[in-house]
Parts: structure tokens; sequence; C-alpha cells
């Protein structure tokens, strides 16, 4: 109801109409009493206008403060309901659609009339998972977008306005990378300076005109690394066309016989340009221990994966004698400071694995007495038996379980992690939970499973296996102590694993290893012992070989029985069988596995990359063998997920080979 408020008309006329009736009482009343109290009760009345007033005036103006809010809030939603921005709340842990604006409505109704809560879904699920991109498209039509985790809402606006394209702010975000040349080093070092001159002339030209077509701002701070600046933009269009200017360095180097490649850690975002910057590095140093000739890419956010192009070569990043010595020295003094040291390989060891972790013991028993090589009694295949029984039988390894080595962990122990740099794949996880700082020392491509607390890694995928980086660590180490010739001949055995007896993979130094290994007493003959396939065995991996099929140009698959459990020792060498016949440049092997998993052993030559497909699969391992598991799977369903990535492999391939 609305208030009566006194005008200053109504108080003029009040006033008028009490000193009328005090005239009257002067001139009428002789009591002063009777005077005094017709005076009181004027001011009294006076007095209850003015509060009336008062009273009046703070009610209205606590209603028009309702009132105000009440119209704001009408508009803001008037304004919410009809502007073109879309506003969708969503359960923070299912992703579930549970409300959203007219505008949503409008963007995501399918033809039916129904809406789309899939395509809305999905969009959430990729920016959660830290896509690059800020923006979306439906229909045709592209929209910026934003999600707010705390509040669970996603917010989007059309992109275009009037048919004129407006600048997408994520677009101009910087963006900072980091070129190295691959293999520089190694090649100069004994060229004459005539001939070094023309290499880095042909380098910076080569950068310089890359830089100039995309108007980058770049400067070389080394012969053989550069870095650069530009914007997201930019970055965007190198993605799309999926860097063919690695094929083209690639190309040109070929042609020039150069054996070089390029890498290149790029990292963007908002905000610190020095996080950006060390994000770059870190991403550089990646793409360096995954093989080189590859790009890595990812923003500075701590929810973003990483983004990989390239990786199509074999790895041509050559570990040099300098960085072994180094990481000696470092790894020697870093055991100095712990109690005990624990060894492990990977899941199922095999032998290169049992021989990098006896390395490993033997090395940390030259520094530190309580240093263990931990194997899992329950996880071993007929070599690995053998293996261990030599050892048992040799003595000189400190060989323990897993169930005895959780039993001796304390707060000042350290693990070092061989043959592997992914969580997953560690001989236990439960175990591995009970370190606080790790030491890796790998020849594989390192991944995005690798551990958050390692203080030191060595990981060079140029090496033949991981018992080649141990021994030339014990090498030069230069200990009073030998190897044993069992453990010498373990070490080679593991070596010879990885290198089909020294037939891929190998290089000048994995010779020189052999050599000192071979001074060390290892035995070719116990090694034969150790690795021989028994009957058992040899014809179960017959009986995968007369299964395979080929399934592309140079590619057979073969495939076990559902109901058949294989061990991965028969797999891998199922798949080097068939990647032995003529013709063949990868073999994948498919099978149950003693964990109930299907597991693909996957082996190549030097066209195929089977570590990005089984990347793919979330496995992992080295150019030119991998493996991964699968669960809640059959064989059959394994070959066709397994189909399907190598076909998108083999189209992105001839897709860049055709950009180049």
């Amino acid at each position: 109801m609305k208030r009566f408020r006194f005008a200053s008309i109504h108080l003029v006329l009040i006033g008028l109409i009490l000193f009328g009736i005090l005239a009257i009482s002067v001139r009428l009343l002789q009591s002063q009493v009777a005077l005094l109290a017709i005076i009181f009760v004027v001011i009294a009345l006076v007095t209850a206008l003015l509060y009336y007033q008062k009273e009046t005036y703070e009610i209205s103006e606590l209603e028009q403060i309702e009132l105000l809010n009440d119209q704001t809030e009408v508009t803001l939603k008037n304004l919410l309901d009809q502007m073109p921005v879309g506003v969708i709340q969503f359960n923070i842990e299912t992703n579930e659609v549970e409300w959203f604006n007219p505008y949503a409505e409008l963007i995501f109704t399918d033809e039916e009339g129904f809406f789309d809560d899939d395509k809305v879904r999905e969009i959430i699920i990729n920016k959660r998972s830290g896509a690059a991109s800020q923006t979306f498209e439906v229909s045709g039509n592209k929209y910026a977008a934003y999600l707010d985790l705390k509040t669970g809402v996603f917010y989007f606006f059309d992109a275009t306005m009037g048919n004129r394209q407006l600048g997408d702010a994520a677009m101009i975000r910087p963006v900072i990378g980091i070129i190295s040349v691959d293999n520089y080093d190694d090649m100069t070092d004994n060229l004459p300076d005539a001939e070094v001159a023309t290499i880095n002339g042909f380098i910076a030209s080569f950068i310089s005109d890359f830089a100039k077509e995309r108007d980058i701002f770049y400067r070389r701070v080394n012969m053989d690394r550069f870095y650069f600046f530009t914007n997201y933009a930019i970055l965007k269009e190198l993605m799309d066309t999926k860097f063919k200017v690695l094929d083209q360095f690639r190309k040109q180097t070929a042609e020039r016989e150069f054996p070089l490649t390029l890498s290149m850690g790029i990292a963007f975002g908002d905000g610190n340009h020095s996080q950006i910057g060390q994000l770059a590095l870190q991403n550089l140093n990646m793409a360096l221990v995954r093989g080189g000739d590859q790009i890595v890419i990812r923003e500075n956010d701590a929810n973003s994966q990483a983004i990989f192009f390239g990786g199509g070569t074999a790895s041509t990043i050559k570990h040099s004698r300098t960085r072994t010595r180094a990481m000696m020295s470092a790894i020697s003094d870093r055991l100095k400071t712990v109690d005990n040291v624990f060894v492990v390989g990977h899941r199922n060891l095999d032998l290169d694995a049992l021989g990098a972790s006896v390395g490993m013991q033997f090395f940390a028993s030259n520094i530190i007495s309580r240093s263990y090589a931990v194997y899992n009694p329950r996880e071993m295949n007929t070599d690995i038996k053998r293996a261990i029984h030599y050892l048992i039988e040799d003595d000189k390894t400190n060989l323990i379980s897993l169930e005895q080595a959780k039993q001796m962990v304390t707060p000042q122990s350290i693990l070092v992690m061989v043959d592997h740099s992914k969580i997953s794949l560690t001989l236990s996880k439960e175990f591995y939970q009970l370190f606080h700082e790790v030491i890796v020392i790998d020849h594989h491509r390192r991944d995005e499973d690798f551990p958050k607390n390692a203080s030191l890694s060595f990981i060079e995928s140029g090496a033949s296996s991981a018992s080649e980086l141990v021994t030339e660590l014990i090498q030069f180490q230069q200990s009073s102590r030998k190897l044993s010739k069992t453990q010498a001949s373990i070490l080679m055995s593991g070596i010879m694993l990885d290198t089909k007896n020294f037939s891929t993979g190998v290089t000048s130094r994995t010779f020189d290893v052999a050599s000192y290994l071979r001074s060390r007493g290892s035995d070719s003959s116990e090694i034969q012992t150790i690795s021989a396939t028994d009957f058992n065995e040899y014809r179960a991996i017959n009986e995968l070989v007369l299964r395979g099929e080929r399934v592309a140009n140079g590619i057979i698959v073969a495939t076990g029985a559902d109901n058949r459990i294989y061990n991965n020792v028969i797999a891998s060498k199922a798949a080097d069988t068939l990647l032995s016949m003529s013709g063949m440049e990868a073999s994948f092997v498919i099978t149950h596995n003693q964990t109930g998993k299907v597991a693909i052993s996957a082996r190549s030559h030097k066209t195929i990359n089977v570590q990005l497909i089984m990347e793919k699969l979330d496995g992992g391992g080295h150019f030119n063998f991998a493996a991964c598991q699968l669960v809640d799977m059959t064989v059959n369903e394994a070959k066709e997920k397994l189909l399907e990535v190598i076909t998108n492999e083999l189209t992105k391939t001839t897709n860049q080979e055709e950009l180049s």
C-alpha cells in the first residue's frame, strides 16, 4: 500500500492552524495553566507529525531499494535470456547438464527439437582434459568458450557478429618456442671449419625462412639452438599443417647428406612469461628424450596435456660420454646421502630389465652396502627364473623379493627405476608409493606418466637397451670391484634381447659396452642357456605366427585365442619372428596374458613408429618395440581398436608426406 507523505504546503497549513489555535487560546483563556496545557498539546502534536514524517521517509527508502533490486533482477534475467551469451550449468562430478538459458537452448537444439546433451558434455570433457583450443563449432558457427570448474558453469558466445570475425582473445596468447638441431655436435665434431660453416649457414637460412614466412620473432642463442616468440594464432596454423617444417628440414638435410633433424619445445598460455619459457624448455627436453625429430606442445596450465607432432623416424639423438660421466657423478653423489637403495625393473621382468637391475645394484653397492635388486617371484617367465637361479648360485648380487623389500623401506631410502619411466609399468605401484624420491634410468621415450618425484633421470632413447646405459655408468665409475661372470652375462643377455642379437638399434657404443662385458667374463654359452626357448614356448610362438594376417602393406597382426593365456615372452618372440619375414615393416601380436588383460606386443623396422601407435592405446615403449595392455576387452575387440589406430596413423603419415 502506498504511504501518505506530507508535502511542503501541508506543513505550512498545519503551522498556520496551530498558530491560530494558540492565538485564540491566548485571547480566550485567562488561566496560565490552561494556556500552558494548550501549548504543550500543540508542541506534542508538532513532534508527532515530525516523527511520522521521518518514519514515512525511512520506510519509503527501504521500499525503493527493494523495488530497485526486484527491477534489477528482472532486467538481468531478461538480459540473460535475450543476449547472445550461452550459459549452461553442469554437474562438476558427472558433467551432466542441469540448466541452460534460452540462447544455449537455441544453439544446441537439434533438428528434431531436442537439446543435444551429448554434444555439450563432449565440449565440457574436451575443455576439462586440457584441450588447447578455446573455441568450438556447432553447425558451422564458431563460439568462444569459458569453463568455470568451481561453480560448474559453462559460458560461450558467438565469435562472429554482423558477418565480421571478432578477435578471439585466446588467439593472441603468447607462445614461446625453443628449436634444437638434433645430432649437431656429433656431426660437426670432426669436420673442418669450412664444412661446419656450410652447415651453420644452411641451418640459419632454413630457420630464418621459417620465421619470416610466419612473421615470427626469433634469435639464435647457440649454434644448434634457437628461441622464438609468437602468438597462438600462428601456433594454431602450424598445428593445422601438422608442423610440416619437420619434414621439410629432414628432406633438405637428406638431400645435402646431413644426418640432422629438428626438435621443438613449445609452450603457450596467459600471464607469467617466465613460466611459459620454463615449460617450453621442459617440453624440449621431453622431445629430446623421446628420440628427437618431434615437437612437444603444452599450455601453461596444471591440467593441460602435452600435444605431440613428428616422431616419425627412429631415434637420432646419440648419448654422449660427457653426459654419461656427468650422470654417473650425480647419481653417485645422491646415493651417498641415503640409507637404502632399491632397484626395480618393470612388471613381468625381461632380461634387459633384470640385467639393468643387477648392474645398478652393483653400481650402488660400490657406494652403499645396503643396496638391493628387487624382483617379484610371482611374475617370472622361464628365462627370468633361470637367470635368477644363476644369480643366486653366483651370490654376488643382493637379490630380494618384493615382499622382503617392502619391510625394509625407510623415509631415507631411494628407489631406482630401470628400463621403464612410467609409474603404471613399475614392478609394484604400491612399492613405488613408499618412496619420496626416485631415480630413473631408461632408454624408452618419456611420456606423461613420468614420476613427479624423480630427482634424477638418465633417459637416452638412442641407446640400444637399459643394460647398455647401466654398463656405461659402471665403466665410468672405475671401481676396484669387478662384475662377476654371471652379472656380466646377465647384462649382455639384456643387450642381446633388445638388439635381437646385435641386429637392430646398435651403435658403436653398443659394441664398446659388449666388449667391456666380454672382458669381464660374459659367457655366451651361459647366455644361450638363460635365454633359450623351451619346446612348449616354441610351439606356442609358432601357433601365433601361423595366426598372423596381413592388414596393410608391410604390416601383419597375429591374434591368440580368447581362451588361451600367453606370457609376454611368447608374444614378444612371436612379434620378432613375424617382423623378420620378408617385406614386413611392423608386426603386432594380440594375446590374453596372465593378468587377464589383453596385451599387444609391437615391433617395427625404420618406417613405422610403433611407440606412437601403442601410446594411442595407453601403452608405450620405443620406436621399434612397444606394448600396451587393454582391460575389459576381447582379443577381437582389441584387434579392431588396433586396426583403427593403425589406419589413423598411416593416414596421418600420408597427409604429412603430401604436405611436405
